[in-house]
């Protein structure tokens, strides 16, 4: 009986002091940027989120970006998604993760606030700031060139009209 009671004693004691160690350890922890970015329409941007998380408790570690209220970025189609991960070296038993994801072709339907959210499969998650991404329209390249050139045109039809003026003028002297 003594040792049922100390064999339940050091099981109740080793869960006890693993949960107080990883409750008292930081397991998973975002950061991102909370600048506002301003951009034109058909630019690019880049954003970047840095997560930082205990190996051995975190299992199956994700860093997304997202919208406010809406879905994950996560259409390879629309958004190219690069990932960096590295052991921490200051920090033993911990991985720094850098998801990259840029948003191409900018339009106005993507002005929002974005946040990075750091989830691990059965655990705790973090998230990043909000970060609030202007887009304005970019100039419209067509009515610029068009403006540019009717005044190419107009200088050209002064200049023939000058060269007849000219041209006229000569043969009264050549005569």
């Amino acid at each position: 009986m003594a040792t049922f009671r100390s064999t339940a004693f050091f099981f109740f004691s080793f869960t006890f002091c693993r949960l107080s160690f990883t409750e008292d350890r930081m397991v998973v922890s975002v950061k991102s940027s909370r600048q506002p970015v301003q951009r034109m329409t058909g630019e690019s941007l880049t954003l970047n989120c840095t997560m930082e998380y205990d190996e051995v408790t975190c299992i199956n570690p994700k860093a997304l970006w997202q919208r406010m209220g809406k879905e994950p970025l996560n259409d390879t189609d629309k958004y190219l998604i690069h990932i960096n991960e590295t052991k921490m070296r200051e920090k033993p038993g911990f991985r720094k993760r850098d998801t990259y994801i840029q948003l191409v072709n900018l339009s106005l339907t993507d002005a929002d606030l974005y946040q990075c959210t750091g989830e691990c499969l059965q655990g705790p998650t973090a998230m990043g700031w909000h970060l609030n991404l202007t887009v304005t329209a970019a100039p419209d390249k067509t009515q610029e060139n068009d403006r540019n050139g009717h005044n190419r045109c107009s200088a050209d039809v002064i200049l023939l009209i000058a060269s007849l003026i000219l041209l006229h003028g000569c043969r009264g002297l050549i005569k």
